[in-house]
């Protein structure tokens, strides 16, 4: 339970400190070859793999604090859930 605890606090306060969040982006197939057969080359736009990247939160002041205030909270409870041996 702390554990879980833990990591969700150091989520939240990330996001709060760091303005930043993950965003999935998904990859892109390569395009089909053509059944027409040709000698000339075309250029063609090759497949992309899914990646994951840092985009901005767009958080409010407001917001930032409300995430760093139940992400600390999340921590000190997981701090006496683990002190306590639960």
């Amino acid at each position: 339970m702390s554990l879980v605890l833990v990591i969700l606090g150091t989520v939240l306060v990330s996001v709060a400190l760091f303005n930043k969040v993950l965003r999935y982006v998904p990859g892109r197939p390569p395009e089909p070859r053509s059944g027409r057969g040709g000698s000339v080359a075309t250029a063609r736009r090759p497949g992309v793999p899914p990646r994951v990247r840092l985009v901005s939160a767009r958080l409010t002041e407001q917001g930032r604090a409300l995430l760093t205030a139940v992400g600390g909270s999340a921590l000190i409870v997981a701090f006496f859930l683990t002190l306590s041996g639960v």
